[in-house]
């Protein structure tokens, strides 16, 4: 199909599956049906060498086309023997999950990075090869994006790569080529059903990184107080896999579970897990979600054989940008910055904030444009049920309109326990001035975001600078 005399005798220069990107000496993987010949031809007019396609050549374009009966994998073919099989060098490690992904991602990178490691970390936040980190644009790159990563990565002397898995990039192949040598599930909860469309598509989805993409002596950790984890496990377990199980809530099944109540403060949490160490351990994260994230992680470092002065070094000294951030606790006013724009992540924020606060508990948020609508009114719900006041304002509205976006939430709300203010830096200005001592606020949403899309325009805005300025200003 595709062999390493070929790509020699073509002078391949680098791999392309976007005509927008193609440079010459681009070998041009034509990946679409519809309007192929248009994209070919722009990539050949850009310099591509030649054109793999499931298609016939077009005319004028038969000296330079290849034509096979499977693109994706004549691709990955190539991937592997341009960029000399990196994934073959590299300890490969993913998390999957609606929510917790990063933190967890966060984590393993640091227990790794505490027992010795070299390590490339790839996810929502930042993707990062040793020391040198750049901004993140996907979740989960496109399938040669991660294999030009993974080549840096193997060239920077890296020995593992920590990477976020998201559902889209499980479904779409994006991980082809990749044999995880652990997998985490995080938990299941309503997202992307505008691509999924059904709950049960989007486990399926993320189930793919277990059935498909795990090596068969790879180790799967699974949150099983979610039932989509519990039943992973189960069928891992009966199909004679490593399965490790893991239960905030005391599940009879699981192998690692806190001995009795975890400690949660605003400072941080401590827990004992007597099957991993005997003292407990400590964290500066907080709540219960971040129970969840720790116990998950820290039962993989067990797994893989971290030693438990490394789990403890790095669960003390993690930081995660827009995860629950404080960006003000001074004088007795407290304003928490996440990421959270699903159901289930607003409503873990809010109950930790509440479960932390002795004054009023407010929050600012809104829902992406272009996305998932259903689950805009059940976020209205959560908001008015577990702040004392909500201000409804915009997300990232994209192509709507954010008024209509911010009806859609309104109809899941009741009360009038919310105000609507269309622009986020008056939400935040006005959220920040109402606080008084004792009070939290929690600007959902953006989390580590610097940007507002606006249209199909990306402008700076960051949730953090905005809250300090304000702050600072009341």
């Amino acid at each position: 199909m595709i062999s390493e005399g070929l790509m020699q005798n073509l002078s391949v220069k680098g791999l392309c599956d976007d005509s927008r990107r193609a440079k010459p000496g681009d070998l041009f993987f034509s990946l679409s049906t519809e309007g192929f010949e248009e994209f070919a031809r722009n990539a050949v007019a850009a310099g591509a060498v030649a054109v793999v396609s499931e298609q016939p050549a077009p005319e004028g374009l038969t000296s330079r086309w290849i034509q096979v009966s499977d693109v994706k994998a004549a691709r990955l073919e190539a991937a592997r023997i341009f960029y000399k099989d990196p994934f073959a060098k590299l300890a490969c490690h993913a998390v999957t999950g609606t929510n917790g992904k990063t933190t967890s991602a966060f984590l393993m990178n640091a227990m790794l990075e505490s027992s010795g490691k070299k390590t490339a970390l790839l996810g929502t936040i930042k993707n990062k090869i040793g020391d040198t980190s750049v901004v993140a644009t996907l979740t989960t790159p496109g399938l040669l994006d991660l294999f030009a990563f993974a080549a840096k990565a193997v060239a920077a002397g890296c020995t593992d790569l920590v990477m976020e898995a998201s559902s889209h990039s499980l479904v779409q192949g994006r991980v082809a080529g990749i044999r995880f040598r652990s997998a985490l599930f995080s938990n299941l909860t309503q997202d992307h059903l505008d691509y999924h469309k059904t709950m049960e598509n989007y486990f399926e989805a993320k189930k793919l990184l277990f059935t498909k993409y795990l090596a068969e002596d790879g180790v799967a950790v699974l949150n099983i107080d979610d039932a989509h984890g519990e039943k992973i496990f189960d069928e891992m377990k009966a199909a004679g896999r490593k399965a490790v199980a893991v239960s905030r809530l005391g599940n009879a099944k699981a192998d690692v579970k806190p001995e009795g109540a975890v400690k949660s403060t605003e400072e941080g949490l401590e827990m004992l897990l007597p099957m991993i160490a005997k003292e407990k351990l400590e964290t500066p994260l907080c709540g219960e979600f971040n129970v969840d994230n720790v116990l998950l992680v820290l039962a993989w470092a067990n797994a893989i054989g971290i030693q438990e002065l490394a789990m403890r070094a790095a669960i003390a000294s993690v930081r995660v940008p827009g995860r629950f951030e404080k960006v003000w606790n001074k004088g007795g006013r407290h304003v928490i910055v996440d990421y959270a724009h699903t159901p289930d992540a607003l409503e873990r924020v809010l109950n930790t904030a509440r479960s932390l606060c002795r004054g009023t508990l407010s929050t600012v948020f809104g829902c992406g444009g272009d996305r998932d609508r259903t689950k805009r009114p059940i976020m209205g719900h959560i908001a008015e049920t577990l702040a004392d006041k909500a201000w409804l304002t915009s997300d990232n509205p994209r192509t709507e309109d954010p008024l209509a976006i911010i009806e859609d939430v309104r109809a899941g709300m009741k009360t009038e326990k919310f105000e609507v203010v269309p622009d986020r830096a008056e939400a935040i200005r006005k959220a920040c001035a109402a606080l008084k001592d004792g009070d939290w606020l929690v600007i959902a949403g953006k989390g580590h975001e610097d940007y507002q899309i606006v249209g199909k325009t990306k402008h700076h805005f960051d949730d953090r600078e905005q809250a300090v300025k304000a702050m600072e200003e009341c």
